[in-house]
């Protein structure tokens, strides 16, 4: 029986994406009912499509719910101008010199010779140090911060439900007070933003504020942490790509592009028909949720040469790590921003990077694909 939510998956999902593609091409799932996509060409259909597939399966109706990803036309449009202009390339270029700064201080840190958790160093307080700043909240609060994203996003295994509902509502009722703050004095963040923005003639409400930044918040911190280790994982077994990077620096970017699609930070995405719609022999009733498997799509031989390759010379490819059409991720020059200065950090600091002899540990969770724990060493 085909299986979707194991553990397997977890550790490897590309062999069984490879199959889907072959022989099922569109399957139910069995603990869920939901429908599997996972050739590119049926993922892009999908993702251009949102009056037929809706991405209110992502989460729209859940607490918090998180806007732009579980919204549809017009109210993520509305959305996603707003907010837009927070993360256009100006703003973005203008952080590069901030980023910078970050990054060499985290890895400035690092004792050359002794193993290190690349995680607990530099990829996850590296994002959202950075989102924080850009939320106006004080540093201080970062190990808050990443307690409840992991909450929210359910990738810590010791947590229980109740646990993880306790860290949620103090994530809630800690925005639910900035919110009160930057009405009462406004400032130079993305909260104020939120708080002083009209759509379509309103004012978003106290509720709509508070899951925005919460989507900040955890958009900004989880995925991008994830992007930083996959890429450091793949590279630390990559020594003439290290090389050649120390050599010749453009050559990070590329390998940023390329972790993107080789090991996605996001595997999958949720949509909901709007009405039947059919795929190869299947009908896939309306009001059915389908599960998008993008990092399938990233593999796809029909879209990609040689594609289970890291091929730092394949250049500029038309993935689907940041999704796809309309809902293509607003945060996805920040997060690249964030991977090439991690790396070229690490590259002022070492000529060599080697695994530790610990072991690492993979994120627990099917959606988002990184670590928890990555010893490194360096020299």
């Amino acid at each position: 029986m085909l299986s979707f939510f194991n553990q397997e998956q977890i550790l490897d999902p590309y062999s069984s994406y490879a199959k889907w593609r072959s022989k099922y091409p569109i399957w139910r799932e069995p603990t869920t009912g939901f429908w599997v996509l996972s050739r590119h060409n049926d993922i892009q259909l999908v993702l251009k499509d949102p009056e037929r597939f809706s991405s209110t399966a992502m989460g729209g109706n859940s607490d918090p719910s998180l806007p732009l990803l579980g919204d549809d036309p017009p109210k993520h449009t509305l959305l996603r101008n707003l907010i837009g202009k927070a993360f256009n390339r100006n703003v973005i270029d203008s952080l590069e010199e901030e980023v910078t700064k970050i990054a060499d201080e985290l890895v400035n840190k690092i004792v050359a010779g002794i193993e290190f958790d690349i995680v607990s160093v530099l990829t996850s307080p590296l994002p959202t140090i950075v989102i924080s700043r850009l939320l106006g909240i004080p540093e201080e609060k970062k190990e808050d911060f990443k307690l409840w994203s992991d909450s929210l996003t359910g990738v810590v295994n010791e947590q229980d439900l109740f646990e993880r509902a306790k860290n949620v509502y103090a994530m809630k009722e800690y925005f639910a007070g900035l919110v009160v703050e930057r009405r009462a004095k406004p400032s130079v963040d993305l909260v104020s933003l939120l708080v002083n923005a009209e759509l379509d003639g309103q004012r978003l409400s106290d509720t709509d504020i508070i899951n925005f930044s919460i989507l900040l918040l955890v958009a900004g911190n989880e995925t991008t942490t994830n992007l930083i280790s996959n890429l450091l994982n793949i590279l630390v077994d990559q020594p003439d790509i290290w090389d050649r990077m120390h050599k010749d620096a453009a050559l990070v970017e590329t390998a940023v592009e390329e972790t993107l699609r080789y090991d996605s930070p996001v595997q999958y995405i949720l949509r909901k028909t709007t009405r039947d719609v059919h795929f190869y022999s299947e009908r896939v009733a309306a009001g059915e949720s389908m599960i998008i498997v993008i990092g399938s799509a990233n593999r796809d031989p029909e879209l990609f040469t040689n594609p289970d390759r890291f091929d730092i010379e394949r250049g500029t490819t038309p993935h689907y790590a940041f999704g796809h059409g309309i809902h293509y991720c607003i945060g996805a020059l920040l997060a690249r921003l964030e991977a090439r200065k991690a790396v070229m950090a690490i590259l002022k600091r070492a000529s060599v990077i080697e695994r530790g002899v610990s072991t690492s540990l993979r994120v627990p969770s099917h959606m988002l694909r990184g670590f928890q724990r990555l010893p490194l060493i360096i020299r």
